[in-house]
């Protein structure tokens, strides 16, 4: 029997054991095992959200930081939890093949024909998931790579790289096996010239290029607190489903995400192409078989390209799953219940990530939306400070205007206490004609040494990233764990949840009570969100920080096209978990 096939099986019948038993026990708790830090479990609840994959943070806060606008993976050494390098490995390929045949033969000739289960995942902790950049990006075989890399690759992948590593690869990474493919990912067509849209396919060499649909890498889940509203990792299912469609073997192939070209006027881009990597590598994928380009294909790929790209289903993977890889990454991702032991704790909290007991907790909004002194609030004149932070039904930036008043707004507006600003834009540079690429590993190095988190910190302290809806921190989570090396993790909720969470609201259907189980989830204290100073106008607090203070509550008015809307995520009231979405993860993968 083919041993995918049968590991599959395998785990199907030891899947149906455990919901037959889960079936007879309903009464135990919902937090199977009551694991300590396995990382992610944020998990999105749910579908009908209006948010479909399309919503964007890359329509959000594109603007550079002016202070009155809006701001402008997995193991890497083979799970041994030490940082990989971007150069070349010089040793054979150390990823495990997750195809191997464990089973021994015991020699007893009894005929035993029992299916073993699969092998058991191996825990990676956070710093066994990092990756340091080269300081010059066109050394680099994976990660961040320039488009002479991906042409190398795309003309010359059928040759092993025998380059030295402080010079430029001159053939396929040299840790992939010969039947690597090179899948390429283009979030659009380049439109560079007529007919030129596409990196060319080549079959016969192994490289094979797709435009890539809406998805965002991400999808409505239920956390057991939130459900049918805000979006996190994307479930177990949907990732194999959408593997399959591009034929995807992350065991085998190398995978680069690109952009066509910039639809916009800022490197918004990016916040996609490094979502990708950390829903890839909190799936298990290997950072040594990701990469996203430096910019885009029209503006910096030299090479020739084509009118067309491949359909869906033109390769197969062979049956391939995230539960062959065979380890256990979701220490990427922290549930809100994890995220609020950090804050309570003053960033001090032991047991939550592994290997860390400090934290450094990063908002990647413009500062003026992180201060409420964003001029381009909905209401700013009169109501300066407030209806800055949509909430999960709607998307983008504020504006002062009648497309800023249609949308919807969080119930409190803010910061998560002891978070510190770092603004996403700030890490890319237009090197000219709006071509947007990341700023050199010297210049990322002294913005993060600049927003507190300096490389000794690296030792003790974990980046924890978060923004509105964990899509522009993804710009600051790429340029920490996968050029700088630093440990990071990421609140997948963000704060479309954590705002959502209010207990003192004037508009009390808004609030949790004290006898919900879920009062315990409250967000709207001042060792929580941040209070501010009383001001003359009781709907608008200043924007003087003050701990004796008042949240700033967003008060709607209506629902007509210009009142003020507040729309807080799908809450259950009852619940005693929020890492549901997690637990559902890791049975997927055992």
């Amino acid at each position: 029997m083919n041993r995918r096939l049968f590991a599959h099986l395998s785990r199907t019948l030891i899947l149906l054991a455990a919901i037959s038993v889960a079936a007879c026990s309903s009464d135990e708790d919902n937090n199977p095992g009551g694991t300590s830090d396995t990382g992610s479990g944020s998990a999105d609840s749910g579908s009908g959200s209006t948010d479909t994959g399309t919503e964007a943070d890359t329509e959000a806060d594109t603007e550079a930081d002016t202070g009155t606008e809006a701001d402008a993976t997995p193991d890497t050494e083979a799970d041994t939890g030490t940082e990989a390098d971007t150069t070349p490995d010089t040793e054979a390929d150390a990823t495990p093949d997750t195809e191997t045949d464990t089973e021994t033969d015991s020699g007893s000739g009894s005929g035993d024909t029992s299916i073993p289960g699969p092998d058991p995942l191996t825990r990676v902790t956070v710093d066994g998931l990092t990756n340091a950049s080269a300081d010059d990006y066109a050394l680099n075989r994976w990660g961040l790579i320039e488009a002479s890399t991906l042409q190398t690759y795309a003309t010359g992948w059928g040759t092993a790289d025998t380059a030295a590593p402080d010079a430029a690869a001159n053939g396929r990474p040299a840790s992939l096996n010969a039947d690597a493919r090179l899948i390429v990912l283009q979030l659009n067509a380049a439109a560079r010239a007529p007919g030129e849209d596409f990196i060319p396919s080549s079959p016969a060499n192994g490289v094979y290029v797709f435009e890539i649909d809406a998805f965002r890498f991400n999808e409505t889940r239920d956390t057991g607190l939130i459900s049918n509203s805000v979006r996190y990792q994307a479930s177990g299912s949907t990732t194999d489903d959408w593997l399959t469609r591009y034929g995807i073997d992350l065991s085998r192939d190398f995978v680069v995400f690109a952009a066509g070209a910039n639809t916009g006027t800022t490197g918004a881009f990016f916040q996609d192409l490094a979502r990708a990597v950390y829903w890839l590598s909190y799936w298990g994928a290997d950072l040594r078989r990701i990469a996203i380009l430096n910019g885009t294909i029209a503006q910096n790929y030299a090479g020739t390209l084509a009118s067309s790209k491949l359909t869906e289903g033109a390769i197969s993977n062979d049956g391939f799953s995230v539960r062959d890889l065979r380890n256990d990454h979701f220490s990427l991702t922290l549930p809100l219940e994890d995220f609020l032991t950090i804050v309570d704790n003053g960033l001090n909290a032991t047991g939550v990530v592994e290997g860390y007991d400090r934290q450094f907790i990063i908002d990647a909004r413009p500062t003026p939306q992180f201060l409420r002194t964003a001029g381009n609030a909905a209401f700013v004149d009169t109501l300066p400070g407030q209806f800055i932070t949509t909430a999960w039904n709607s998307t983008g930036a504020p504006s002062n205007d009648d497309a800023g008043k249609a949308k919807n707004y969080l119930p409190i507006e803010g910061h998560v206490k002891g978070a510190a600003t770092f603004p996403w834009a700030n890490l890319l540079v237009d090197t000219g004609s709006n071509n947007w690429k990341y700023k050199s590993r010297a210049d990322l190095e002294a913005l993060f040494s600049a927003a507190g988190y300096t490389p000794e910190l690296a030792i003790d302290t974990v980046l924890v990233s978060q923004c509105r809806t964990n899509f522009e921190v993804q710009v600051n989570g790429f340029a920490a764990r996968v050029i700088l090396g630093y440990p990071t993790v990421h609140f997948d909720g963000s704060l479309v949840e954590y705002l959502s969470l209010v207990s003192n609201h004037p508009t009390s259907e808004f609030n949790l009570l004290p006898t919900d189980p879920a009062y315990i989830y409250r967000t709207d204290l001042p060792g929580r969100t941040q209070h501010y100073a009383a001001s003359a106008n009781p709907e608008a607090p200043s924007t003087t920080e003050d701990e004796a203070g008042l949240p700033a509550y967003n008060i709607p008015t209506g629902t007509g096209p210009t009142d003020r809307k507040v729309s807080q995520a799908v809450i259950n009231r009852n619940a005693t978990t929020t890492r549901q979405a997690l637990d559902e993860d890791l049975l997927y993968k055992q």
